[in-house]
This record gives C-alpha cells, sequence and structure tokens, in this order.
C-alpha cells in the first residue's frame, strides 16, 4: 500500500473499519502496512531497524503492541477528539457503545411496536441504526432521575454505512426533546438528493409538522459521503430554538457557527438517536454519543477509554521493561 489517499480508499472499502489517515501517516510507510478485509485489521510490520528487530524480540513486540493498539477497534473514537468538549467535565451522559449489551436507560420507541429492534450493538464498539417501518424510530436515553426536557445538546460521532432506495423515510441522525409517548420532536437527519434539499445533504425536521432548513453540498454546505464519519451536533436552546452543526470527524476543530438554526418549536422530552421511517433502508453507525441537559450527572469527557487498548499498552509496556532480559525468552508470557 502506498500512499495516503489509498489508505484512506481502503479503509473505507473495509467491511465498517474506519482508520483515521492522519493516524497512519503516523507511522513510515517503511514501518506498516495496513490492510482493511472483512472486518480484520492485517498488520505487516517491516522494520526501520532490521538489527534491533531481529536481535531484540521485545523491540518488535512493542512496536507491534503500540501499532494495534492505536488501530484496535474498540479505541476507533478516540482517534477522533475534535469537538469542543473533549477533556472538559460537563453535566451529561455519553456512551461508546463497547458493552455487550446496551444501557439499560436506553428507551427504544418504534413506529410499528411489532417489528424487531432497529437499533444493535456492533460487538466492536458502535451501535448500528437499521432500516425501519412506521414513524418515528428513536433510541431515546430515559435515566430515572430525568433531566432538563427542554434545553438539551447532543452530540455524535455517526456515519452512514449504507444507502438504501432514494425516498422520504430514508433518513438518520440526532433526535432531541422528543417526547416519551409518541417520540415526536426535533431531529438533524442525513437525508438523499431530492428530499427537501440538493445532494447529499442534512435536514432539520420537526416530526410529523414540518421540515426545516437544509444544508446545500452544491453551494458549499455540509454534505455526506458512505463510509466516513461525520461530527453531528443538535442544540435546543432554552427559548426552543434547534440548530445543527456538521462537521468531518478527525479533520480541523469544531467551527464556532451552526450550520443550520430554524424557529422555536415548543417541543419536549428525550435526546438520543434517530433511523429511518416508514420504508427507509440507510445503515447507520454511530460510534459515541454525548448528550447534555441540567440534571444529568458531571462527567468528564473522554470518548472511549477502550479497555482493549489499555491491554495492549500493557504489552508494549512489558516488552519495554523486559527488553534487557537474557536473549534465551524470545516470548512474552501470556
Amino acid at each position: 500500500m502506498t500512499g495516503r489517499g489509498q489508505q484512506r480508499a481502503s479503509a473505507i472499502a473495509g467491511s465498517g473499519k474506519w482508520v483515521s489517515t492522519a493516524r497512519l501517516a503516523k507511522f513510515p510507510k517503511n514501518i506498516l502496512a495496513l490492510v482493511v478485509l472483512t472486518g480484520q485489521y492485517h498488520i505487516t510490520i517491516k522494520s526501520h531497524f532490521p538489527t534491533a528487530m531481529r536481535k531484540n524480540t521485545y523491540f518488535a513486540a512493542t512496536l507491534s503492541a503500540l501499532v494495534l493498539a492505536s488501530l484496535c477497534p474498540a479505541a476507533r473514537a478516540v482517534l477522533f477528539t475534535n469537538f469542543s468538549e473533549f477533556g472538559t467535565t460537563v453535566n451529561g451522559y455519553q456512551d461508546d457503545f463497547n458493552g455487550s449489551t446496551l444501557n439499560p436507560n436506553w428507551f427504544e420507541y418504534k413506529g410499528i411496536p411489532a417489528e424487531p429492534s432497529h437499533f444493535s450493538l456492533s460487538g466492536l464498539g458502535s451501535l448500528r441504526m437499521h432500516a425501519a417501518n412506521g414513524d418515528p424510530n428513536k433510541l431515546l436515553y430515559n435515566p430515572a432521575l430525568g433531566y432538563n426536557p427542554t434545553t438539551q445538546n447532543v452530540l455524535a460521532l455517526i456515519r452512514m454505512t449504507t444507502e438504501g432506495a432514494n425516498m422520504d423515510g430514508a433518513r438518520g441522525g440526532l433526535a432531541a426533546v422528543s417526547g416519551t409517548g409518541d417520540a415526536q420532536g426535533l431531529n438533524l437527519l442525513y437525508r438523499q438528493p431530492g428530499q427537501n434539499g440538493n445532494g447529499n445533504h442534512f435536514n432539520l425536521l420537526d416530526d410529523a409538522r414540518a421540515w426545516g432548513p437544509g444544508t446545500d453540498p452544491t453551494a458549499g454546505g455540509a454534505g455526506w459521503v458512505i463510509g466516513e464519519y461525520q461530527w453531528l451536533r443538535l442544540v435546543v436552546d432554552g427559548g426552543g430554538v434547534p440548530s445543527g452543526k456538521i462537521w468531518p470527524a478527525g479533520g480541523a476543530a469544531e467551527p464556532a457557527g451552526f450550520n443550520l438554526s430554524w424557529d422555536a418549536r415548543g417541543r419536549a422530552g428525550l435526546a438520543g438517536l434517530t433511523t429511518d421511517s416508514n420504508g427507509g433502508a440507510n445503515e447507520f453507525e454511530v460510534d459515541f454519543i454525548l448528550i447534555q441537559a441540567s440534571g444529568l450527572p458531571a462527567i468528564q469527557v473522554v470518548p472511549e477509554p477502550a479497555a482493549g487498548t489499555l491491554g495492549l499498552m500493557g504489552v508494549a509496556v512489558l516488552g519495554l521493561t523486559r527488553r534487557r532480559r537474557p536473549q534465551g525468552r524470545h516470548r512474552l508470557r501470556e
């Protein structure tokens, strides 16, 4: 593999694994070759120091562990920290979806109750949002102690993984101030060309009432590409006014201004995620979500502490600390 463009294209072509080109660029091309195939990382390390690699197995183990740690599926969101709250303390809830089951405080509203769940964990540190019938279909955060139902700030790292037929029900993105009885509220959604806007764009939506303003990629506005992670932010202020912001994951810092803003909508309820409606078949993957509202506990915002990464880093440290052991020890013990 040669060139950053090919690295990026290969990552997108893989079955759902995005690897930051900036992260790959940190490794010299003659050290690391990466191919993403069928959901697995295949890594080949060619040493720039052949003598050291041959004579010091702990050097090799350390380098291997560090590379694996940086590319571990459980650490994907750690690659993308270009949002304003990173490392700060806020009143909120964050989820990196790297458990075996969803937090029980998540509440799924299905437009057709008899349908199977429209949200599932990938097992690789992300949430998948699936095709759905009925309207709306949402996953809303509903803790026992509650939180401010009218003033909310929702941020998520999200991408479209499969594009279905171009139709009104094909949508997905963020939800805020959505009622517990009917899940109707405000949304910031991925939209296809001709669906209330031009090109692959984003729209605000007031459920069952009206479509709001949208971006226009044909005129330089925010757009989307299948497989590419974006940060989406939906803020509803104290006056009930929704605003939406979209920017690339892993790139420049979060922009100060919003892409979209509407008028006061008078909604109240819960915050979370929205997937397709009425036969829409787009598929999405969410790697991290942060919900902020008064009434939620104070937390430090750190996407995915990534136990998998820490374990691999431990192997690296072990390799470093044992590098001066006798040459007879050629392998790290498990």
